[in-house]
């Protein structure tokens, strides 16, 4: 059972067929990336006003530190550095990938490629993943825009230098091709909740993203006529 989040109390909701390349950046690329890692990204969205600190209905730190078989050693503060360091990654990148159109999807794919470590990296080259994502949204004319994120339960690794971060991202397509959207299931200004489990490691003292998983796209449910 995942533990609880914050910010995002959404009603029951219905899971949508998941899109092999819209959003996605790929699947676990399995341990952590010993190759140097990527520059940080010099711009980037602004992270939502409920993207944190991650903290709990009891105002209770979502954050743990973990020991070699996943026992629980301490909960670390929203203020911890490494705390800090990995939530702002997680923000930006969800940002980047959730904010796209035809027009700007091919630099924010370049900008994206900036928060991964080497070995994902040449993985998601290796499939072509740019191209596709590009190809996909200037063929379809696909706008997205990020609402919000929410925080569920997540652990860095007694060594501090790997860490794996639970976030649901919510967003909604402003603009596509109605024959895309309506034959994906998918509407424009509807809002559609991702959830992600986001693998990081340290390398050179920056946090880096190691592997994405990540849930079908799920929306709300219909409200019951007469509400």
């Amino acid at each position: 059972m995942r533990a609880r989040r914050h910010a995002l109390r959404p009603a029951a909701r219905l899971v949508l067929p998941a899109l092999a390349l819209l959003l996605a950046s790929g699947c676990d690329a399995g341990g952590p990336d010993a190759a140097h890692s990527p520059a940080t990204p010099q711009a980037g969205p602004p992270a939502t006003a409920q993207a944190g600190p991650p903290t709990g209905p009891e105002n209770r730190s979502l954050w743990t530190l973990i020991g070699d078989g996943g026992e629980s050693l301490e909960t670390l503060a929203d203020d911890d550095p490494d705390v800090t360091a990995i939530r702002r990654t997680v923000v930006l990148h969800s940002g980047t990938v959730d904010d796209r159109s035809s027009t700007s999807v091919a630099g924010s794919v370049k900008s994206e490629f900036a928060f991964y470590g080497a070995a994902f990296r040449k993985s998601l080259e290796a499939q072509d993943y740019g191209a596709e994502v590009t190809a996909l949204f200037r063929d379809n004319k696909l706008a997205t825009r990020q609402e919000k994120v929410a925080w569920y339960r997540s652990t860095v690794y007694r060594d501090r230098r790997t860490a794996k971060a639970e976030m649901d991202t919510v967003f909604e397509f402003t603009a596509g091709d109605p024959g895309y959207l309506k034959k994906g299931g998918l509407a424009v200004g509807t809002p559609y909740t991702e959830h992600r489990t986001v693998s990081l490691a340290k390398q050179g003292g920056t946090w880096v993203i190691t592997g994405i998983r990540r849930t079908p796209l799920e929306r709300p449910a219909p409200q019951p006529a007469g509400r």
